[in-house]
């Protein structure tokens, strides 16, 4: 039987999206109203309350002394179209976290008919995937729609800044959400995973996070970090300062590394 034209181009605009939806989780019950949309990741809901998107971290917006990150402004136009075709409606899934240090809400949110903002922003290149456990159960899937969109050089990926930061290139005085590429000299394990890299930065893998390293669903080997000394890696996280009074030998930048998905080793 011969399917008509027509249905074959709807299912090719609805179909596929749904599946993909589908993928990243849903969310059933009560319809939140949207006051404000404050950046690609956070929403204010009419009620008063923050909300902190599970699975994405999205460019900076200008406030106070920080300086906006390239693609800001048009990830929070993005995610306020989101809104604005859901009628300004969103439906809240939650995990095993359900607050920041903030007080913020944390989590999934989809519109009325259940499209995921998270996915929608990846799909867009409008944000990039991030998992902090213990809320990471929509990361495989939502680590898959970004890259698709870097594969495609959407959104931020044609912007040098959200390419891949040399950490020889690393001044020191560098904070907050960064993508970095460099090669691992040194790997120390006592309390933390240590693993040093080329310049000034140092990654850390708290013991309280490595049973989600070791964990065969992700596909990341992690038995022997050893094993990890000389290759180049790509991570992605926050970058802090070491404040110790210690010995100069230790580096002044350090970035957390909370799950398998914020490493990757490159081929070589």
């Amino acid at each position: 039987m011969k399917i008509p034209g027509v249905f074959l181009c709807l299912c090719f605009l609805y179909c596929v999206p749904v599946i993909a939806l589908a993928e990243c989780g849903s969310a059933s019950g009560e319809l939140f109203q949207v006051a404000r949309v404050s950046d690609g990741d956070t929403l204010k809901l009419a009620d008063g309350r923050s909300v902190r998107v599970l699975g994405i971290n999205a460019p900076e917006i200008a406030h106070g002394q920080k300086a906006e990150q390239p693609f800001g402004l048009e990830s929070r136009a993005a995610a306020q179209a989101f809104i604005d075709a859901g009628k300004g409606t969103v439906r809240l899934g939650f995990e095993r976290e359900t607050h920041d240090h903030y007080g913020r809400l944390l989590a999934h949110v989809y519109d009325s008919r259940g499209r995921s903002l998270a996915a929608s922003q990846l799909r867009a290149g409008m944000a990039l995937q991030i998992a902090v456990p213990p809320n990471t159960a929509q990361m495989q899937c939502l680590d898959k729609l970004e890259l698709a969109a870097r594969n495609k050089s959407v959104g931020l990926w044609r912007d040098n800044y959200w390419r891949p930061l040399p950490t020889r290139s690393l001044r020191g005085d560098e904070a907050g959400f960064r993508f970095v590429r460099g090669r691992i000299a040194k790997v120390d394990i006592n309390s933390a995973v240590w693993l040093e890299l080329d310049g000034k930065l140092v990654a850390r893998v708290a013991k309280k996070d490595w049973p989600l390293f070791a964990d065969q669903k992700t596909g990341w080997q992690t038995s022997d970090w050893l094993a990890l000394k000389g290759r180049s890696v790509e991570l992605r996280g926050w970058i802090t300062s070491q404040k110790s009074t210690r010995s100069q030998q230790f580096k002044p930048l350090v970035l957390q590394l909370r799950s398998p998905l914020s490493i990757k080793v490159i081929a070589e």
